[in-house]
């Protein structure tokens, strides 16, 4: 059985499609839970809807520290991930879509993989249709202590109280220490496979969507900004400000500059180019065909298909 896990925190405001993103998972999940920081513009009251829909979700509550470090999102994945209770954990971020196509097999993976301990995923990082990342992200796993979120909960990965207690117990094995070490590397990047780590080769990538309308964006980037101190984000918002109203323009230069601030320890430029409606998860090529709207709205047709997932 397998529980999933997601964070949210005035997610509504920021155009988050968590909606969607719940809808997407829940099929694939035992029990759904959802912490919440909080929020103060309708999140919470939209989560309290669809718990009430669907038996799986569980809803929590959680203050967040006053703290501009990263390292406070992986604080608070990591305070709900020890509420997971059954034998598999699936950790989703609240703007990251999964394709009907993958359902099945991730489903599947502990019957077809059951030595296997953790599992990396493909996604693909987008601002509207642009895509400005492709990379794999450990998101599935057994429910083990001693797999956490890492870092600022980009990814799964063992904790710094398992590495240390694996080193200490093969400090007298140098071969079982080295092959450690080099395991924890792959858990952590999961860059390629071991024993204990599968890459996943899904349907379809995950879609992880940084930004969808141009007034959430904003909001986005003023949020990331104000939370994490990240002064490059109040730059992009007053270039933004000046192309609202050309969605062209605005998406164009959104995804070039939002890429380049990425806090990933190298600075990009361009983009990786454009996803066709069309190959975007069924959920979401509604919203992606109505090119007037400025900001995220929660549909009534996906809070109602939620009752039956």
């Amino acid at each position: 059985m397998i529980s999933c896990f997601m964070i949210v925190k005035n997610v509504l405001k920021q155009g988050y499609p968590f909606v969607e993103a719940i809808a997407s998972a829940l099929p694939i999940c035992d029990e759904f839970l959802i912490s919440d920081g909080y929020s103060t513009d309708g999140t919470f009251e939209i989560l309290k809807r669809i718990s009430s829909l669907n038996k799986k979700i569980r809803i929590f509550r959680y203050n967040w520290p006053k703290t501009k470090n990263l390292a406070l999102l992986g604080e608070v994945t990591n305070a709900l991930r020890r509420k997971c209770k059954f034998d598999y954990i699936f950790y989703v971020q609240a703007n990251e879509v999964i394709p009907e196509a993958n359902v099945e097999l991730i489903k599947a993976l502990p019957e077809m993989l059951p030595t296997v301990y953790t599992f990396s995923f493909p996604f693909i990082q987008l601002v509207r249709k642009y895509k400005i990342t492709e990379e794999r992200r450990l998101r599935f796993s057994k429910n083990l202590k001693g797999i956490v979120a890492i870092g600022d909960a980009w990814t799964l990965g063992p904790g710094r109280n398992f590495i240390i207690s694996e080193i200490i117990k093969n400090l007298k094995n140098p071969r079982n220490l080295l092959r450690f070490i080099g395991g924890g590397i792959a858990l952590t990047y999961a860059n390629y496979e071991s024993m204990f780590s599968k890459a996943i080769y899904l349907p379809k990538p995950i879609f992880k969507y940084w930004a969808l309308f141009p007034q959430n964006c904003l909001e986005k980037c003023k949020n990331h900004a104000e939370m994490f101190n990240l002064k490059e984000h109040y730059k992009i918002i007053e270039i933004l400000k000046t192309k609202v109203d050309d969605q062209v323009s605005f998406w164009e230069m959104a995804s070039v500059l939002i890429r380049t601030a990425l806090p990933l320890g190298i600075k990009y430029s361009g983009n990786l180019g454009i996803v066709d409606v069309e190959d975007h998860p069924k959920i979401m090529r509604d919203l992606l065909l109505n090119s007037s709207l400025k900001s995220y709205y929660v549909r009534e047709e996906v809070i109602e298909s939620i009752a039956a997932l």
